[in-house]
């Protein structure tokens, strides 16, 4: 057996890993005759399952999949009905992205004015610390001048850096910037420290323009989601402050998701450790090792860890929308965060069916339009707002 055919069993046996999914479909992508075998081999493994399977058609029209279970058993039964299809449509489609161009969705997104945010507009908005407000698109590159006419920081594509100035004076006291990324986009920052910070759609990050040494840490303020590689620093452990909870780092990288409208706090370690503690009892601590996450419950006041698939909560920053055991309503939640758009549910029952799938680079309507396969319903779309139906 090749290589080749390994990892093809290994993909349809749920075994792969990150790396080597992506080494299989660079190979699927490279011949006709690699996607050709590559078909065949999950037609023959799904052949006791599938029936009157039009494979091309699904390899043109699905990148993904998603399973859902309801509780009911007529739920369940359907369930199964649906899911080898969906599987072999996975299987097809997310490894042969490259060869089938979709439309992708790319929107200018103004971000939804809540209170002590930035004004509502299509552009990344960057309030710098004299007051003034600089709107900037998600390419391109330019400068970042205050009221002065001093460069604060430097702009890149879709990354903005917020070096460090070593001919300015020394600053006793911190003078704060903030940056709001609308929804429906992503965006990079470099702060002073060097640290880097991946801020997802509808997140607002308010942070130093240079860290003063008399602080004694490094403090920065995250409302919504977002991934820290922290530049280490004995001195000056890095704090990032969600609404009730704080983590402490030297120099690690971690996923924090802390959007207002969530139920949970969560904090997930890729690399390194760090300390979750509410602010106002930093004795009780948590600390996490490399795959932990610490999720702090807002309305129990109440923290608690597990063990987890950190790319699955890293996934958003590869353009990937990963659904582990969600409900239909959270769905709906991250899909508005990520689409800019308002989702009605007519359709209760849907609420609390559970879903495990991936999606790479999909269009809102091809997700719902696959998410329907196995809980049948309908959908309209009008301008900015889905409204689902049975």
């Amino acid at each position: 057996m090749t290589k080749y055919s390994l990892l093809i069993n290994k993909f349809l046996e749920k075994k792969i890993s990150t790396q080597e999914r992506d080494e299989l479909r660079s190979w699927v992508s490279e011949s006709d005759e690699h996607m050709n075998l590559f078909k065949n081999s999950v037609k023959d493994f799904y052949e006791d399952k599938i029936q009157d399977y039009d494979s091309d058609l699904a390899f043109k029209k699905f990148m993904t999949t998603v399973r859902s279970q309801e509780k009911s058993k007529r739920g369940y039964i359907r369930f199964l009905r649906y899911a080898a299809i969906l599987i072999v449509l996975l299987s097809i489609g997310i490894l042969t992205k490259n060869r089938f161009d979709q439309s992708e969705s790319n929107t200018g997104i103004e971000l939804v004015e809540t209170e002590n945010t930035a004004p509502t507009g299509n552009n990344i908005v960057i309030k710098l610390s004299d007051g003034s407000i600089k709107t900037i698109t998600a390419d391109g590159n330019e400068l970042i001048k205050d009221a002065d006419g001093n460069v604060i920081a430097d702009k890149e594509s879709n990354s903005l850096s917020f070096e460090d100035n070593n001919d300015s004076k020394t600053d006793l006291e911190e003078r704060y910037n903030e940056v709001y990324i609308p929804f429906g986009q992503k965006f990079e920052l470099k702060l002073s420290d060097g640290t880097k910070v991946w801020l997802n759609s509808g997140s607002k990050l308010r942070f130093p323009q240079k860290f003063s040494p008399s602080k004694k840490h490094r403090m920065v303020y995250l409302e919504g989601e977002a991934f820290f590689d922290v530049s280490s620093n004995k001195e000056l452990p890095f704090i990032v402050n969600t609404q009730e909870i704080d983590i402490k780092v030297l120099g690690t990288e971690f996923n924090v998701s802390s959007y207002k409208d969530d139920k949970y706090i969560s904090t997930t370690l890729v690399e390194g450790s760090v300390s979750v503690y509410e602010a106002r009892t930093p004795d009780n601590a948590i600390l996490l090792t490399p795959s932990y996450q610490a999720n702090y419950d807002k309305f129990g006041n109440k923290l608690s860890k597990k063990i987890v698939d950190t790319n699955d909560y890293t996934a958003w920053m590869h353009n990937r929308l990963v659904i582990n055991n969600l409900t239909f309503s959270q769905i709906l939640v991250k899909l508005e965060r990520r689409h800019h758009v308002k989702i009605i549910n007519n359709v209760e029952r849907l609420n609390d069916a559970t879903y495990k799938g991936e999606f790479e680079n999909e269009d809102i309507e091809s997700i719902l339009k696959t998410i329907s396969l196995s809980t049948p319903f309908n959908f309209e779309k009008d301008q900015s707002t889905i409204i689902i139906t049975k």
